[in-house]
């Protein structure tokens, strides 16, 4: 007899934005698998389930990411009520926990120290079964200029993250590297395991265009923020156009506050035949955007895990990305796409170069991805690998979940 469907609450924050679609994919993945999921989030959510098991409820008083650039001031005078909202949101997490009392509740990516001690807080309540966290970026990310260093430090935020962190049952990670990063910032958390990515389906519509029949287009999409080397980006393509005088380079996404936007569209403006198109890309303009290039870039200065090359590979692209933490281990050089070193302007302009002058082996590159994504990395083979993650955890939690199973879900 097969063991009964688990009931699983997932918390993502933000109602749009490539941690909401992660979280949302994973939600009707686990649905399909027949468990029954529902996914707490802001209000107004980028998507709306078809699954009769999987519910995204509208329920938090969080916000949507900006749709374009904002003045400084806006930003600051805006944060106590975010922060308000924020609270307000964890409090509704927490009543939403203790009245569903589900064998799982699994948050996506903690920012701030407060997630960390609200998250411990509702873990020690016993009211779900599991108590986990996906935790994208294991080290919290530098996202405010004029701060030193790449990674936000703090007695503080370290110790409210750490709290959380250690009072989960289950931390998922989406590679070998984030996992070792995990261990080596938060010692004694009780179990780290890796989880596959998925793919970026929910954003495709039908099969790829085969990127050797596009234009010599290069697109950088995601949040635009410094880690993510876009100034490198900029220098490699002046010497990409130099040798194709036909290439264009499109960056897209949102912006975050670390970076300067006004000085990097002045650099934009100074190269023929880029696009800098700030602001948030809503999911239905995703694949005239991806969908049109030859290739996609990543030419992070430091990075855990990145959707960009999932986003690459669910579009049937090649993708060239910097050797940093789990960036290039999701991608096979020379094969799936191509790695260089990060910082050296001059092998990130002759990978692109190598993908524009020749659609063949940007065709077979792209095909590779995809065909591996899909047979290796599917939502499918994630609801699987999470499956039997939260059983083994129950199993050594008897007394949460003995105390659930009577509203378990059949």
């Amino acid at each position: 007899m097969s063991p009964p469907p688990l009931r699983i609450v997932l918390v993502e924050f933000s109602p749009s934005g490539g941690l909401f679609q992660f979280s949302f994919q994973m939600g009707r993945a686990l649905a399909r698998a027949g468990h029954h999921v529902t996914l707490l989030t802001g209000p107004d959510p980028e998507m709306v389930s078809g699954e009769a098991r999987f519910e995204v409820a509208p329920v938090l008083p969080t916000w949507h990411p900006g749709a374009g650039v904002e003045p400084v001031v806006v930003r600051k005078l805006r944060r106590p009520v975010r922060a308000a909202r924020l609270v307000a949101a964890w409090l509704q997490v927490g009543r939403m926990v203790r009245e569903i009392r589900p064998d799982v509740v699994q948050w996506s990516e903690w920012r701030f120290s407060i997630d960390g001690l609200l998250a411990s807080l509702i873990a020690r309540r016993g009211w779900a079964g599991v108590c986990a966290d996906v935790a994208h970026s294991p080290i919290p990310l530098q996202e405010q200029r004029g701060d030193a260093g790449p990674y936000r430090r703090g007695g503080v935020l370290y110790g409210g993250l750490g709290r959380g962190y250690r009072a989960m049952d289950l931390l998922l990670v989406l590679g070998e590297s984030s996992r070792t990063d995990l261990l080596a910032t938060w010692p004694g958390v009780s179990r780290v395991e890796v989880i596959p990515f998925g793919d970026l389906g929910v954003l495709a519509h039908g099969d790829p265009v085969d990127p050797g029949d596009c234009p010599e287009q290069v697109v950088f999409f995601g949040s635009l923020t410094g880690y993510k080397g876009l100034d490198l980006l900029l220098d490699a393509f002046a010497a990409v156009r130099a040798q194709r005088p036909a290439a264009t380079l499109k960056i897209a996404g949102p912006v975050v506050g670390d970076l300067d936007v006004k000085d990097l569209a002045r650099r934009a403006r100074a190269i023929d035949g880029v696009q800098f198109l700030p602001g948030y890309v809503p999911a239905e303009d995703v694949p005239g955007l991806v969908g049109g290039a030859r290739l996609l870039a990543a030419p992070y200065r430091r990075s855990n895990a990145s959707a960009v090359v999932r986003l690459a590979q669910t579009f049937g692209r090649p993708v060239v990305v910097t050797d940093v933490g789990d960036l290039a281990e999701s991608v096979d050089d020379g094969v799936t796409g191509l790695v260089v070193a990060p910082e050296d302007t001059t092998a990130l302009a002759s990978a692109m170069v190598r993908l524009l002058s020749d659609p063949g082996e940007a065709s077979r590159m792209g095909a590779e991805g995809r065909r591996r994504l899909m047979e290796e990395s599917s939502w499918e083979v994630v609801a699987g690998r999470l499956d039997a993650l939260y059983r083994s955890v129950l199993e050594t939690n008897p007394a949460p979940a003995a105390a659930t199973a009577r509203r378990r879900i059949r």
